[in-house]
């Protein structure tokens, strides 16, 4: 969403930065794992493009396959779910990194 003198909607400013500081605070606090780091910095640039979740999906088809074909990592929290997509989001989730 670009408004008409050609810069980023205020809004979506807000959004990254409200993003931004929640992905610092669970890096500060030692609670991001570092495997979920590539992925919250993927979807910081979806918010600040203003995507929606579905387009994110599409621009990340290899990395979420990726994922989507490994085991859970028995080290990190969510350690019972299906795969390492659906560790990692329900990970996001826990830190609010998950805007969908």
């Amino acid at each position: 969403m670009i408004e008409s003198n050609g810069e980023p909607s205020q809004r979506r400013l807000g959004n990254t930065s409200a993003y931004s500081s929640r992905v610092q605070e669970a890096m500060r606090y030692d609670k991001l794992p570092s495997s979920a780091y590539v992925l919250a910095m993927t979807i910081l640039n979806a918010v600040a493009q203003g995507w929606t979740e579905e387009r994110w999906k599409e621009a990340q088809q290899r990395t979420l396959k990726t994922l989507n074909d490994q085991p859970p990592d028995s080290k990190i929290t969510h350690a019972d779910a299906a795969n390492r997509y659906e560790q990692t989001i329900s990970c996001l989730k826990d830190l609010t990194l998950w805007p969908w």
